[in-house]
């Protein structure tokens, strides 16, 4: 059975908790500069929870206040944009939602990065996405009216891509 979250010891230079810690530090300020002159009302005090007791989540039928963060593994996130493509076959990995603000999701595929690279660069220009390699040349950012994507490509240390895709709306 191949395991989920394998012992990567000190012959990892950038382990892939620290990778997605990074993207996701990465989309928080996009995000957060996507964020409306409107005041809202002030939302109540937080009631403390006891230790080991989990957050308080929203009723059912409720949605997550604005900037409310959800974090999911092994499933394409809620408010995942129909308009940008999940990778053929790709296996989604670890999540976040940012309510309000944007989506940050992780893939794997065994397909080279730049046949990955060539289907996003395809699939979102079909969407009405305007496209450009990003500056570091590691993806591709793309814009659509006040929407803005970025998709990160390398390999992790069993050989396998990883797909890292931000998306925020402004």
């Amino acid at each position: 059975m191949r395991r989920r979250f394998p012992d990567r010891s000190s012959r990892s230079r950038f382990p892939r908790a620290a990778w997605l810690l990074a993207c996701a530090i990465a989309l928080t300020p996009v995000a957060l500069a996507c964020g409306s002159d409107e005041t809202s009302p002030p939302e109540p005090a937080a009631t403390p929870e006891a230790p080991g007791e989990p957050a308080a989540q929203p009723a059912p039928g409720q949605s997550a206040a604005p900037g409310d963060a959800v974090a999911s593994e092994g499933v394409i996130p809620e408010g995942y944009p129909s308009d940008v493509p999940v990778y053929p076959g790709a296996t989604p990995g670890a999540s976040m939602t940012m309510h309000g603000l944007g989506v940050f999701a992780t893939f794997e595929s065994n397909d080279p990065l730049d046949k990955i690279q060539s289907h996003y660069r395809g699939e979102l220009g079909k969407n009405g996405w305007s496209v450009l390699d990003s500056a570091d040349g590691s993806g591709l950012d793309a814009t659509k009216g006040s929407r803005s994507v970025q998709v990160r490509l390398r390999k992790n240390e069993e050989g396998h891509s990883e797909i890292a895709i931000s998306f925020s709306e402004g």
